[in-house]
């Protein structure tokens, strides 16, 4: 119960950040917004990462940024360089936390926090590098909006599947890999 009130929450205070975000978007606020967002993607990937890095939050980036591309205050191409750079301003959030790290774990640490960094900023480079994988996940995604906007049945069926049984599948692999 507590599950289903915590995502019926969510939506709602994503919905209304929406609505007041989309309020607060015009003028000089949309224009700075499109300046720093807007411009093209490698703006796009900076700002995000910017961000990210100073709230260290890809989470909270992408949360922001979510809401004004479904209030139509910006396109999902403007939004889609954006999220890279949101995540590779976790990366670098990563690698900040990792060089706090002392000991005999310090090195480990930094190792993982740098293949980390590495594998995002490589991922960007080469999906958002090559133009016929570049707007792939843009195609996807609207796709799947647009399946979801008719039936909501496949939005709920989307999120289960990847977010809930991809990953139990996979834990229950590893662990039969892991006990053999």
């Amino acid at each position: 119960a507590l599950i289903i009130v915590g995502v019926l929450l969510i939506i709602l205070t994503i919905t209304w950040i929406g609505k007041l975000l989309k309020g607060l978007m015009v003028g000089r606020s949309k224009q700075i917004l499109n300046a720093a967002i807007g411009r093209g993607a490698i703006t796009g990937i900076i700002s995000g990462t910017l961000i990210t890095v100073l709230v260290q939050s890809s989470s909270t980036t992408t949360s922001l940024i979510v809401p004004l591309a479904g209030a139509g205050v910006l396109t999902l191409q403007q939004v889609y360089p954006f999220t890279l750079g949101a995540n590779i301003g976790t990366c670098i959030t990563a690698l900040l936390a990792a060089t706090a790290i002392t000991g005999e774990a310090a090195l480990p640490a930094l190792q993982i926090a740098l293949v980390h960094l590495t594998y995002n900023v490589v991922g960007v480079v080469v999906i958002y590098g090559l133009p016929f994988l570049r707007n792939l996940p843009v195609r996807n995604a609207q796709a799947l909006g647009r399946i979801a906007r008719k039936r909501k049945s496949v939005a709920l069926m989307y999120i289960l599947l990847v977010f809930f049984v991809v990953p139990l599948v996979a834990v229950g692999i590893s662990r039969l890999v892991g006990t053999s």
